[in-house]
């Protein structure tokens, strides 16, 4: 007897392999035959050696093109047509949009997950009026819609797109409280060393990353107090990417370093001192979960998905968005803190993630979507 088909579809294999790579694990060990679709990228390979199938798509990040994304939905209808999932996960605008209405014509039953409304959403132009009206064309075609946070929720109810009964709020993707625990953290000589703050994520400016660099310039304006680490990628479709060359600039200063793409964060995470995530907005951000779970302090910004994680001085502290004379404050508030003081909010921060933000949780979430379908 053939194994039953799930499909896991994204705009980049990076996406599936970082944030669902524990769910597709669960689908394997559950029997179900698990096939990505996404383009192809660094993170194609390590997908396929998770025991899953990939297929290939191009998704177009940049804007709208009626010819690009008529396409994608052909190429996913026609895929549905084929591999006949029982049940067809999509992530990303895109992805949930194009693939809802395949999904629907190929009468596969679809689980959306809307994890954040990103930058069509930040400002309202003609994309975003465009974006809304896909949505709300496409989200109730949907068998079921996740969302990451009660604000998306609000915002998606506000605009006509879902009412609140249509939609399922999770904690995120979750985080593996194993992978990311305190006890990996490295023992350094604190005299030999700076203060360390890591942003990891994309390189978009959406994510606060010119006042992010503006409020550190001016903390070691007269000399250097701290370090900030970059670490991620420069997302070259996204409309808020962040050049190489100012990039290149950056990593000019003495207390900046960029470092790239990591695929072992957690490495990266137990070198530092604290995470900071200046974004404008946020669904549930992975790097916040990450670093309560290894017990790290955090400062962030006041907005959606990063509000529901952080409580200003319990876990973390918080500023303004888009606000480097806010963010700048909160920084050297967490620079003059004493380490006992950072270290309990680590600790709090660590007991919140296990509390609500356990992976488990995420991946029996989508479990129970998958077998309600198979129930019905």
């Amino acid at each position: 007897m053939s194994r039953q088909v799930i499909t896991l579809s994204s705009n980049s294999s990076w996406y599936l392999f970082n944030f669902r790579r524990s769910t597709i694990k669960r689908l394997l060990k559950d029997d179900f035959k698990v096939i990505c679709i996404s383009p192809k990228d660094n993170f194609t390979d390590h997908l396929i050696n998770l025991g899953c199938e990939w297929k290939e798509i191009k998704v177009s990040r940049k804007g709208l093109n009626p010819l690009q994304d008529l396409s994608l939905f052909f190429k996913i209808y026609i895929t549905y047509l084929k591999l006949k999932p029982v049940a067809a996960f999509h992530f990303t605008v895109k992805n949930n949009i194009y693939g809802s209405f395949a999904a629907f014509l190929a009468r596969v039953p679809a689980i959306n997950n809307i994890t954040g409304l990103g930058t069509a959403f930040l400002q309202r132009n003609f994309i975003s009026r465009v974006v809304t009206l896909l949505y709300k064309l496409s989200q109730p075609l949907a068998d079921t819609v996740f969302c990451q946070n009660s604000e998306d929720i609000n915002m998606l109810e506000s605009l006509d797109i879902l009412s609140k009964d249509q939609i399922k709020l999770l904690p995120g993707s979750g985080v593996d409280l194993k992978r990311f625990n305190p006890s990996i953290k490295l023992q350094v000589d604190e005299s030999k060393k700076k203060f360390r703050f890591l942003y990891a994520g994309r390189m978009l400016s959406d994510k606060g990353l010119n006042e992010l660099f503006e409020a550190i310039s001016s903390i070691n304006n007269f000399q250097v107090r701290c370090e900030l680490w970059l670490c991620g990628f420069i997302d070259h479709e996204n409309v808020s990417a962040i050049s190489e060359e100012t990039l290149n600039n950056w990593n000019q200063s003495k207390w900046l370093f960029w470092l790239g793409q990591s695929s072992s964060i957690e490495n990266i995470m137990s070198q530092v001192d604290c995470i900071v995530l200046p974004s404008y907005r946020e669904g549930m951000p992975k790097s916040l979960l990450e670093a309560g779970a290894m017990a790290i302090p955090v400062v962030t910004t006041d907005v959606p998905g990063c509000n529901t994680i952080i409580s200003h001085e319990v876990n973390g502290l918080i500023c303004k968005p888009k606000d480097a004379v806010s963010l700048e404050a909160a920084l050297n508030s967490m620079l003059e803190m004493t380490d006992v003081e950072r270290q309990e909010m680590g600790n709090r921060g660590r007991e919140i993630v296990k509390e609500k933000y356990d992976e488990e949780i995420v991946i029996q979430s989508s479990l129970e979507a998958v077998y309600k379908i198979i129930d019905i």
